[in-house]
């Protein structure tokens, strides 16, 4: 076998392995969140946020002294979600870093009137009803620095 022949040979060889190697080495790069948040009365100002993320870094309410992550779980009590003028109160959601997939569901107590729902570009949300609270499910891939602001009065 000639020189030109082990080297295609090789190629051949080795070729699909480097690119098995790339899909795997980029594909432990991508970052998923999966939360729910469930926003307290309006007097509490508080909201619990549980569920998944790769990195809690890019959550810039997440205080790991306080919160509690392990493998890949969160679990947050914040007041740094929730802002309040006078009756109209707004809640703050960005997330820092890119994810291939980002899910949040958001559980709003049924004495709050929602006005107004802004999101990042590729965010799509579905509403309903659920024991009195509004539910809005949020969703989005491949998505950086994505940002929810969700503004309500209480009823």
């Amino acid at each position: 076998m000639g020189l030109v022949s082990k080297a295609c040979l090789l190629t051949i060889i080795l070729l699909p392995a480097m690119l098995l190697a790339s899909l795997v080495g980029s594909a432990s790069e991508n970052q998923s969140l999966f939360l729910n948040v469930y926003v307290g009365d309006v007097a509490a100002e508080k909201a619990l946020v549980v569920g998944y993320d790769d990195n809690p870094e890019g959550l810039p309410f997440f205080n790991a002294t306080k919160d509690l992550y392990e493998d890949g779980q969160l679990y947050a009590v914040t007041e740094s979600l929730l802002y309040r003028d006078g009756q109209d109160l707004r809640l703050e959601f960005p997330v820092k870093g890119y994810y291939d997939e980002y899910h949040v569901v958001f559980y709003i107590p049924g004495e709050i009137e929602l006005t107004e729902i802004s999101c990042s570009q590729g965010i799509e949300f579905l509403s309903s009803i659920y024991d009195g609270s509004l539910v809005l499910d949020l969703q989005g891939f491949d998505l950086t620095d994505p940002v929810v602001s969700l503004d309500y009065k209480a009823s």
